[in-house]
């Protein structure tokens, strides 16, 4: 089992709160198989981005607006549905259900998936699929933090911190699926690797020794959208500044692919060259944000967020070789980086005693961000070139740098 040091008793006097993330102390090698499983969740699930596009695209023979509705109608479910679960979660007794749940879930979609012959069934697919995902992402962060808090207060691991272990995943993904590809497997082939891979996620998840939470569930209301005005403000104001910065990311994945194989390289490790980009300099990225905003102000850098994306989508279009596009890629990290590494964090702040419900208030808006960038790339998919479509998420981010203006310094 993934059992470890389960009391909460502190390292010697050398060891302090301004130690390095890297530090040894109890806290850490706590979160270590924490890390561990979500570098080998994201590692899978991240395996069949880069080629997604083109498997709707070219092996099924897909439009570019088909390829936007799998992205924009899932997000739609999931903005709904997070929150109530979210919600839900909070008086379970075991939120690793929830997790257990989606991952059998998206097995079953990959597999399918891996033997699609139309566009539109590889939609009905991922809109079944995705919120599921995003269910237990949601949740695995919610579990994470209340088990390390139980553990270690005040100096348990956050959220922003965790997610570092994602990130990585997303690094090593792309570069397996890309020398995958290289040596002769198919775009069905990555899709069964994931199917595989996300039931064995599915089981491991009940490795991990199971701590008692001492703080009893809370017994209030139920959330209700038709009551959404009840929800903390800073917390709705964090969801929708993640909505709107995030806005573009759809964007940029649904057409990356595409940009690259009519701009500038239909090599595929130049593809695998380019997604990776972004998670490589996230990975540090993070790092710098969350060591920013434990010693000074969280607001201050998630306004980080706001100019690295008016920098990156306002550039982009304007990239003419791979070396351009790899700067771009990289200075998009930035965004992520800050908006969900500290995001995550500020809203679990906003709701200590709801972890699970203000967990699901970043993820949709999350999901929001997909919906708008999903939206974004359907019509541009129809209406707009690709390199005008990088163009069109200016607006909302520029709209994100008023809400970011509202929140308020916890």
């Amino acid at each position: 089992m993934f059992a470890d040091n389960t009391d909460g008793s502190t390292c010697p006097s050398s060891i302090s709160s301004s130690m390095s993330f890297i530090s040894l102390s109890p806290a850490r090698r706590s979160a270590a198989p924490l890390f561990l499983y979500l570098f080998l969740t994201a590692t899978i699930g991240v395996l069949s981005f880069p080629i997604r596009a083109l498997f709707v695209t070219q092996t099924l023979g897909g439009s570019t607006f088909e390829n936007g509705l799998s992205f924009a109608v899932p997000a739609i479910i999931s903005l709904v549905v997070l929150p109530i679960i979210g919600d839900f979660s909070d008086r379970m007794r075991e939120r690793r259900l929830i997790m257990t749940v989606g991952f059998v879930v998206l097995a079953l979609s990959y597999a399918l998936t891996s033997i699609a012959t139309t566009a539109w069934f590889v939609l009905i697919l991922v809109c079944i699929a995705i919120p599921f995902m995003v269910a237990a992402n949601a949740q695995f962060f919610a579990w994470a933090q209340e088990r390390e808090t139980e553990r270690f207060g005040d100096k348990a691991t956050e959220s922003g911190e965790l997610r570092i272990g994602f990130i990585a995943g997303w690094v090593v993904g792309p570069a397996i699926a890309g020398l995958l590809l290289t040596y002769g497997l198919s775009y069905r082939n990555i899709f069964q690797i994931q199917a595989v891979g996300y039931l064995v996620m599915a089981a491991a998840i009940w490795l991990f020794a199971r701590v008692v939470v001492t703080k009893p569930k809370p017994k209030g209301e139920n959330f209700s959208w038709l009551k959404w005005r009840a929800v903390p403000r800073n917390l709705l104001l964090i969801g929708l500044f993640v909505a709107l910065v995030l806005s573009g990311d759809i964007v940029r994945l649904a057409n990356l692919a595409l940009f690259i194989d009519a701009n500038i390289s239909k090599n595929p490790v130049d593809l695998t060259i380019a997604f990776a980009a972004t998670p490589v300099v996230e990975v540090p990225a993070t790092a710098l944000c969350i060591y920013l905003a434990k010693r000074g102000s969280k607001k201050f850098v998630l306004g980080f967020g706001f100019v690295a994306a008016l920098l990156h989508f306002g550039l982009f279009p304007f990239a003419q070789n791979l070396t351009q596009v790899v700067i771009l890629q990289a200075l998009y990290a930035f965004i992520p980086a800050s908006a969900l590494g500290v995001g995550i964090s500020y809203a679990q702040k906003c709701a200590p005693d709801r972890m699970g419900f203000a967990t699901s208030v970043i993820f949709s808006g999350q999901s929001l961000a997909i919906l708008l960038g999903g939206s974004i790339a359907t019509l541009g998919g129809l209406f707009l070139s690709i390199e005008m479509t990088y163009f069109v998420p200016l607006f909302l981010i520029l709209l994100s740098g008023l809400i970011w203006w509202k929140l308020e310094e916890l």
